[in-house]
């Protein structure tokens, strides 16, 4: 059974709740690569964290380093000895100086010629002098938004550091850091046990902190904490409007969590639901319920660090009446102009200095929009309705509640205009132009919105690479590459043909050096459709095949990947695929010793069986083999390709393509060629392996 026998406990003023779950993940990396470099063993290693704590919990961790040895180089075997054989002042320095002997030498040979080396014992450090080293990198080195300094410490962190308690095999590692010495002793909840509690095991640890006030496992007061909302609106008859996020945050903000149940007039459900679930969300941390018919109730559930009492439960009433009450000025200031009356107000908010207003970008959505509805051949009502629903698109951004709560952006937009009484899929489509706004969020599902969502993030992407503003490295400040993950994810999922080549460069001209950004934004783009094909259990060699081939539909790029991975299960297909890459190997091979070569290919001038053979099966299959790749029919075509697997191996089997005569090594070159055309456009072989 794994033996708790390491505890250290940071203990801090209260940490900002967003910067404790990318710690804990850091911590945990720091120990236990640490822990590994140091050559410790140990067998599991947590991490927790409170508001005002970071704990490390590390099992059977062993108590001195294990032994091992280091390789070492020293001079040359020329330095070495003398013209005699006699060890020069070189060599016995170099064993002098690593306390070693000649018998541990030995000659290696290097690109520079024979050196003497020797395997040294590298001494086993109790894991108490590494121990403090550890510590003093976390401290140092996680990576939080902000730190600071307090009296006059000179150590940073987000917030003051009390104590330190750091236990190993029960026994306090004696050191100290600024002043702050290591000790046995956490701290029970600040209110409610607000006292030193010293540790005499370190399997107490939980325990202890438990009796305190303290559940110091986040994971387990998260289930805590969902347990008891989940039971609160339960007992008020109705369901938890459900946010992780806003679960997360509370997690990191108390220690001993209650649910307290308040309540509000319900004269403020007057207000669109959004608004104040938001404006209980982003302001106060609170959750909102609903009814069984999915109507708000007037009521709300806090999340407190104290057992609840009348007082928690009046203030925090208090304080959202007072919310409420903003919120509800706003929105009856923002319903006195329609949305259509506020298109013109976007003409004076800055989109960006080089891109100019809000109302330009609206029109360049309009101009894409376009480009993509003549792709699509969109009848006139939907076109209309796209054209309303990219003019309504940002008027939104003028609103009052807008301007409060930016979350709101679109989902306010898509409100206000059905108020106004805009067609429903107008109104939809201001909201999902900004979707998907998260991982896993829903995509737009009906042609209206997926055309307003496209346009918009078509013209970010071209908008910023315009400016210069290309994602480099793991920056990326406006989201591009989920912007193009969404284009592609769209397109794929809800089954669209759309050539994004054909609307790049019919929309480039809308943007300065617009040529020039269409083939950088494609490749940009590809890079993102390789990830998504990679996750739909395509392999790369099936993804890079699919993708080489100049092809920007990426419907139609998934259903190959799909119909190759599929197929590939075939071992027919697989040889299949292998002959087509010999011929690409072969052709391809000759071009590159041969620059300029034209291909020739007359069929009369065939010789051997095999390759009348080999033409005829793919001359009289060409048109249909066109007419399958035209119409998407993979399933049809793969089929038909296993059907010429025989005379294609026997092809290879007793034909020699590169003849010593050359008119008959450049026929047959050119029928390869010539069958190898025929797929041209559907798949590059070369990049499926063997």
């Amino acid at each position: 059974m794994a033996k708790l026998n390491f505890v250290c406990e940071i203990g801090t003023e209260e940490i900002p709740a967003g910067y404790l779950p990318p710690a804990i993940e850091q911590v945990e990396k720091i120990v236990t690569e640490s822990l590994q470099s140091y050559r410790i063993a140990f067998g599991q290693c947590t991490v927790y964290a409170t508001p005002r704590r970071i704990a490390i919990l590390v099992y059977d961790m062993a108590e001195s380093q294990s032994e091992d040895f280091e390789e070492i180089k020293g001079p040359s075997v020329k330095a070495a000895y003398d013209d005699k054989g006699n060890p020069t002042r070189a060599l016995t320095g170099f064993l002098e100086g690593n306390k070693i002997t000649r018998e541990d030498t030995y000659i290696q040979k290097t690109n520079k010629g024979e050196y003497i080396y020797a395997r040294r014992k590298v001494e086993a450090q109790p894991s108490t002098n590494v121990i403090p080293i550890i510590i003093e990198k976390i401290i140092n080195e996680l990576n939080f938004p902000k730190r600071m300094r307090w009296n006059t410490k000179r150590v940073a962190f987000p917030r003051p550091v009390n104590y330190i308690c750091v236990l190993f095999n029960d026994a306090v590692v004696p050191y100290s850091i600024d002043g702050i010495d290591f000790d046995n002793k956490v701290r029970g909840h600040y209110i409610q046990h607000n006292m030193m509690l010293p540790l005499s095991r370190c399997d107490e640890y939980t325990t202890v902190l438990e009796r305190n006030g303290v559940i110091v496992d986040h994971n387990k007061r998260r289930e805590i904490i969902y347990q008891q909302l989940q039971n609160a609106a339960g007992q008020l008859h109705g369901t938890l409007v459900e946010d992780e996020e806003l679960l997360t945050t509370v997690t990191f903000l108390t220690e001993s969590p209650y649910v307290v149940v308040c309540s509000f007039d319900e004269a403020f459900l007057s207000i669109p639901d959004i608004v104040l679930i938001t404006e209980m969300k982003e302001h106060q941390k609170y959750f909102a319920v609903r009814d069984s018919k999915g109507k708000l109730l007037p009521k709300f559930l806090v999340i407190s660090n104290n057992p609840p009492t009348e007082n928690i439960v009046k203030g925090n009433q208090r304080v959202i009446r007072a919310r409420f009450t903003d919120a509800r000025f706003f929105f009856e200031e923002d319903r006195k102009i329609p949305l259509a009356r506020r298109v013109d107000m976007l003409k004076s908010i800055l989109f960006h200095k080089e891109l100019g207003s809000i109302y330009d970008k609206v029109e360049r959505m309009q101009a894409i929009a376009k480009v993509v509805c003549d792709q699509l051949r969109l009848d006139t009502k939907t076109r209309q309705k796209i054209e309303r629903a990219v003019m309504l698109s940002k008027t939104d951004l003028t609103t009052a509640l807008v301007f409060e709560f930016t979350s709101l952006q679109g989902q306010i937009g898509r409100v206000y205009a059905l108020l106004d009484g805009e067609d429903e899929d107008v109104a939809n489509a201001i909201d999902f132009q900004y979707r998907p706004r998260f991982q896993g969020d829903v995509l737009a599902e009906d042609i209206v919105s997926i055309v307003v969502s496209l346009a918009e993030k078509i013209d970010n992407i071209f908008g910023s690479f315009s400016v210069g503003n290309i994602p480099k490295g793991s920056a990326d400040p406006y989201a591009l590459r989920r912007q193009a993950a969404a284009i592609v994810d769209m397109l794929v999922e809800r089954k669209i043909h759309l050539d994004l080549a054909t609307v790049s460069k019919a929309i480039a001209s809308v943007y300065r050096n617009g040529d020039t950004l269409v083939e950088p934004i494609l490749d940009f783009i590809n890079g993102r459709a390789k990830t998504f094909l990679y996750e739909k259990q395509c392999a790369f060699d099936e993804v890079n095949a699919c993708l080489a081939v100049g092809c920007y539909d990426y419907y139609e790029l998934y259903l190959r990947a799909r119909s190759i991975h599929e197929f590939r299960k075939d071992t027919r297909f697989g040889d299949l695929l292998i002959a087509f890459k010999r011929m690409n190997n072969i052709v391809n091979g000759f071009v590159k010793k041969n620059p300029g070569y034209t291909f020739s290919f007359d069929p009369d001038a065939l010789i051997a069986s095999e390759e009348k053979s080999l033409y005829r099966f793919f001359h009289e299959k060409e048109k249909t083999i066109k007419e399958y790749i035209a119409q998407n029919k993979y399933t049809e075509l793969f089929l038909l390709l296993i059907e010429g697997k025989e005379v294609i191996d026997t092809y290879f089997d007793r034909v020699m393509v590169m003849d010593a005569n050359t008119n008959v090594r450049d026929n047959r070159l050119g029928m390869l060629h010539y069958i190898l055309t025929l797929f041209t456009t559907l798949i590059d072989f070369s990049q499926i392996q063997e």
